[in-house]
């Protein structure tokens, strides 16, 4: 059984977003690498399109480490969870408070970096 957190969903096959800025499922099947990092630590890099406010930061980004990428984040947590899945495709998530963020990387088996 999974959980849901307003547009994101982490259910027992897929790690889905719904949200009007980003709608992505991504098959367990399809996910090569999970990793649970400090937000704070994380290069964010710029916003291509989307949105970035003090309540949360969705969308295209592009930093140096993933060169584009999509983004679910609420910037008053702490902690951050990263997938790469399909073709060297990258994800970055995480839910409003770190227990939930937590909680959802166990979930899907990420390693706390």
């Amino acid at each position: 059984m999974g959980f849901f957190k307003k547009d994101l969903n982490i259910g027992d096959d897929a790690v889905a977003i719904n949200h009007r800025l980003l709608n992505l499922t991504i098959p367990y099947s399809e996910i090569g690498h999970i990793d649970l990092v400090d937000l704070h630590s994380f290069n964010i890099g710029q916003l291509v399109s989307g949105e970035k406010d003090d309540r949360v930061m969705v969308g295209q980004f592009v930093n140096s480490s993933f060169g584009n990428y999509q983004m679910y984040v609420h910037p008053q947590a702490g902690k951050c969870i990263i997938v790469t899945y399909g073709d060297g495709k990258t994800l970055v998530f995480n839910m409003k408070k770190d227990s939930a963020t937590e909680k959802a990387a166990a979930k899907i088996g990420a390693v706390e970096e």
